[in-house]
């Protein structure tokens, strides 16, 4: 798989995760889905993708919430 194809897949990935996190009510589930994007962020970080330092400050409001 080439580079850009791979980057291509990751960004995939992560919309998916982002989109599953925003109809996510269980906390652990929602703990492991950041996780998992934590992860595809740093994939994307080392292949040299332009991101923000922390991968929390890609989701916006919208998909930041508080458990209560």
């Amino acid at each position: 798989m080439n580079r850009e194809s791979c980057i291509a897949r990751i960004k995939d990935a992560r919309a998916n995760l982002k989109e599953l996190l925003q109809d996510c009510d269980l906390p652990q589930i929602e703990t492991m889905l950041r996780n998992a994007d934590m992860e595809l962020h740093w994939a994307l970080w080392n292949l040299g993708v332009h991101l923000p330092l922390r991968h929390e400050a890609e989701y916006g409001r919208s998909a930041q919430r508080t458990n209560k």
